[in-house]
């Protein structure tokens, strides 16, 4: 059988159609570490590491190349690729924390087994639950005038159909105020989520509750600061709309938690803050355990990290609300020979070997940041 020959990590810089206004930060690019994990059979397997930023959980492309070039290579090279989960426990037992970055490693491994065997990472995963996934879009213009007119443009398009916004930027008060604007500008178009990566506080989010009811908002994705359960649990107790367990669910102890406290109505996943694919079927399955229903978050990947996704979302059966896999549509470029896409509000699962997805070396190229460049 193959061992794993080599690791090698590259940082590449990508333009984003437009400027995304998250909480703390506005951004006009997206950047990517793509880790090449080749095996002694000459298969080689791709992952991609991403994040929202440093500030979203203390990890970012600079820290994900450094601990995968000079910590996890070296503990990884001559292992056994196919005994997947003592890769993983190496990694889990020499390196503490750092998801984002062994996320990113264990894609690459699936991807070289799934082109070892002749099948799609969603097999190796144990199977698909369905082969295609409603999106709901982002809007982050940053002005209400703006989300409101691209919700509209989308719907009429048929391209998108359900949103959520990003608050944060402006006080709590201001915040809601904005979000239901937003709403009652689209109410007869669509609805949409309302995601405040954790800046809202108890008391204003109990005040505005009723009014985001009246409104129609689909959920609160992570309105208090992670740390808080007891208070998303009082949130959630109160039975108006629905709380979405973001930041405060990253690993399966997380998800037992929160179900254990009733402090999320829904859980979003992400393979990245969970430290892999197999980590989050671990939390879906808990969430299904406790009657919770799953959303299939974004770290905003190009089409690969967004290929792994559709793999990990498409084998849970209660991802009964969807996904936010917009990741390959917000680029201005994708790195890949044929990038997925969005047609009518559904991504489509990829079925080919691995992660079924192509590298387009010109564009890899075109896009490494200037220092890897010059090494």
């Amino acid at each position: 059988m193959s061992t794993i020959k080599s690791l090698f990590t590259e940082i590449l810089d990508i333009p984003i159609k437009r400027p995304h206004q998250f909480s703390t930060v506005q951004v006009s690019s997206k950047s990517f570490v793509l880790l090449r994990l080749e095996l002694s059979n000459g298969i080689i397997g791709i992952g991609e590491g991403t994040t929202p930023g440093i500030w979203w959980n203390g990890e970012s492309v600079e820290t994900m190349k450094l601990v995968i070039d000079h910590y996890a290579a070296p503990l990884l090279l001559e292992e056994d690729p196919t005994y997947v989960e003592k890769v993983l426990q190496i990694l889990e037992r020499h390196i503490r924390g750092n998801a984002f970055a062994k996320a990113t490693i264990e894609m690459a491994l699936f991807d070289a087994l799934g082109k070892t065997y002749g099948v799609p990472v969603h097999q190796l995963l144990g199977g698909l639950y369905q082969d295609k996934i409603p999106v709901r879009w982002a809007l982050a213009s940053g002005t209400p005038e703006g989300d409101i007119e691209e919700g509209k443009n989308s719907v009429l398009s048929g391209h998108y159909q359900k949103f959520k916004t990003k608050s944060g930027k402006e006080a709590p008060e201001d915040d809601a105020r904005r979000s239901i604007r937003i709403a009652d500008g689209l109410r007869s178009h669509s609805t949409i989520g309302i995601d405040p990566n954790g800046s809202w506080d108890r008391l204003t989010t109990m005040k505005w509750m009723d009014a985001f009811f009246d409104a129609g908002i689909d959920f609160l994705e992570q309105p208090l600061p992670p740390q808080d359960i007891d208070g998303a649990a009082l949130l959630s107790s109160m039975k108006k709309v629905p709380i979405m367990a973001d930041e405060s669910l990253a690993s399966p102890q997380d998800g037992l938690r929160l179900a254990k406290e009733k402090a999320a109505d829904i859980f979003s996943l992400k393979i990245h803050k969970s430290g892999g694919m197999k980590n989050t079927v671990k939390i879906a399955g808990i969430a299904e355990a406790a009657g919770i229903p799953c959303f299939g978050g974004t770290s905003l990947e190009s089409s690969i990290g967004t290929a792994a996704c559709l793999h990990t979302y498409g084998s849970i059966p209660n991802l009964d609300y969807g996904c936010e896999l917009f990741g390959p549509d917000w680029l201005a470029d994708d790195p890949v020979m044929e990038p997925l896409s969005i047609k009518e509000g559904f991504i489509q699962v990829p079925d080919r070997p691995g992660l079924g997805i192509e590298l387009d070396e010109e564009k890899v190229s075109k896009y490494i940041r200037k220092i890897e460049k010059e090494k």
